[in-house]
């Protein structure tokens, strides 16, 4: 592996807590291939065997979820240098659920399953960094779909609010296309929404920092 794709791996949350030298020292005589996918080509497409992991080393790509009716659902949108879906890899049957579009001419990491074996055996902290990736993204998940338990734009915000809270106040960790992907709504949706929670004074909203200024109003919200 060249240095370029060395540092752009290091920096995975695959690979947390670990320094360069030791990974490069790790991934000697590893199998692996480098892949490039332009703009809007399939990298992966639902139904198939998924025994390699793919890993972002540059771009982003999309996961959605077609339905027999020839529409699509965006179920997440994956960013350089995420790893895409390591839960699979371990599933029973390893068939992947989605078809991953590419947002971006990318490159890709590829490890066979084998090798993943290998990495977390070798070393500790690496087996440690997959499992809490797949652990944060089955939490994830599991969240995404109870929000879609409510159909009220407002509740699905409070609900995701309510459990990140401090303070009162809660800051983004991502852009709100972000935000309005995970709650399963268009951007423009979400931001009507919250201009009129701001505009009623339950939020204040500054950049990506949202401050719960009525607390009153925003349990009634919790509580409907």
């Amino acid at each position: 592996m060249d240095k370029q794709d060395l540092l752009h791996f290091s920096v995975s949350s695959l690979c947390r807590g670990m320094d360069v030298i030791t990974l490069r020292d790790l991934m000697k005589g590893v199998p692996y291939r480098i892949v490039r996918k332009q703009k809007e080509a399939m990298v992966l497409a639902a139904g198939s065997r998924y025994n390699e992991l793919h890993i972002l080393l540059e771009g982003s790509v999309k996961a959605v979820m077609e339905h027999e009716n020839g529409k699509s659902v965006l179920i997440e949108t994956i960013e350089a240098p995420d790893p895409i879906a390591p839960a699979i890899l371990f599933a029973p049957r390893q068939v992947l659920p989605v078809t991953v579009l590419a947002e971006s001419d990318s490159r890709l990491l590829i490890l066979p399953l084998e090798t993943i074996l290998d990495l977390c055996q070798k070393d500790r902290q690496f087996l440690i960094n997959f499992l809490s990736e797949i652990g944060g993204k089955l939490s994830l998940f599991a969240e995404k779909f109870r929000l879609l338990e409510f159909s009220s734009l407002r509740k699905r915000i409070a609900v995701f609010l309510s459990n990140r809270l401090e303070d009162s106040r809660y800051t983004l960790p991502f852009p709100k296309e972000k935000l309005a992907e995970y709650l399963s709504v268009a951007r423009p949706s979400l931001s009507r929404e919250l201009s009129e929670m701001a505009a009623e004074g339950i939020l204040n909203i500054e950049g990506r920092t949202i401050t719960v200024l009525d607390q009153k109003r925003f349990k009634t919200i919790l509580a409907e």
